[in-house]
């Protein structure tokens, strides 16, 4: 078996992961990232492995699967995942085992598929594992990467989304879905195959990893004292009872800025920024993923 086994260069598990790595019976090769283009560098050569296992967190899956869905179909390894990061969102809905509980599976063919979900805007196409969001989502990502490896990962989430609920302006835009069409102020488009971003923030519990659809949550207008109403329910990842809050599933969704500047994130990594005028579309890509 040809195994490969990324792992976040700057993780502080990375030591214990190099050594279970080297103590499995199995010749497993190992590489430490250098950076985020570089875990999409080493997972694009990775044509005719059986197995890749991606240790990090939301950032680094999500670079591993972009340079994997870069490898031909016919030759694509497997995908596991062991959570090293400092949010691991993704780990809370899904979880592929130990090593040796992968290896099992691959030799025995036992496979589970994932949809991903694709983006496609003006400057950019990627694909997403755990979840995308536009808004005030991505200036958190954004401020909580800047500040990564400075302080505890709970109390950098908790502090940029406490700071950026108090001065952020929400775009008008144009979100069409399924048969609807919303324009509104829009603080945060979700759209997910996740449940949890942002450090167990259920966004989306409406979404589900393998069901074949997009969840999309879109939330309004709200403030520092209604994140402070609902956080509990958030962290239990419960629907918000809050007229501004709504919960939809689609497999394809189109959005257009029609003032101000829209963010976006992808996995918890800031990716672009719209404009007044631009648009993206979402779109689910079902079962794109083997995973063990």
């Amino acid at each position: 078996m040809k195994i490969k086994v990324i792992i976040h260069g700057r993780s502080k598990n990375k030591d214990k992961l190099l050594l279970l790595a080297k103590e499995n019976a199995e010749a497993i090769e190992f590489e430490l990232t250098q950076s985020a283009e570089h875990a999409q560098a080493i997972a694009a050569k990775c044509e005719g492995y059986d197995l890749v296992i991606s240790c990090g967190g939301d950032g680094t899956n999500n670079h591993v699967v972009n340079g994997i869905m870069n490898v031909a179909s016919d030759n694509r390894p497997a995908l596991g995942f062991i959570p090293a990061g400092s949010g691991n969102d993704f780990a809370r809905v899904y979880s592929s085992g130990s090593i040796d509980e992968m290896i099992q599976q691959c030799k025995s063919s036992t496979f589970g598929h994932l949809d991903l979900i694709k983006l496609k805007c003006d400057s950019l196409e990627t694909h997403v594992l755990n979840m995308l969001t536009c808004g005030i989502g991505a200036e958190i990502a954004k401020t909580v990467n800047a500040r990564k490896f400075k302080m505890p990962a709970a109390f950098n989430y908790y502090t940029a989304i406490i700071a950026w609920l108090a001065k952020y302006n929400a775009p008008m835009l144009e979100i069409k879905f399924n048969d609807e069409l919303i324009q509104s102020e829009t603080f945060l488009a979700a759209m997910g195959n996740g449940a949890y971003a942002g450090n167990g923030l259920g966004l989306n519990p409406q979404s589900s990893a393998d069901d074949g659809m997009i969840g999309l949550s879109i939330i309004g207008n709200v403030g520092v004292v209604d994140f402070l109403k609902y956080q509990s329910a958030l962290k239990r990842c419960e629907y918000v009872k809050d007229h501004r809050v709504s919960y939809h599933k689609t497999t394809e969704v189109f959005i257009k800025v029609l003032e101000g500047t829209l963010p976006i994130e992808t996995d918890g990594e800031f990716c672009a920024r719209l404009n007044e005028g631009e648009h993206l579309c979402v779109q689910l890509l079902p079962s794109a993923l083997k995973v063990v």
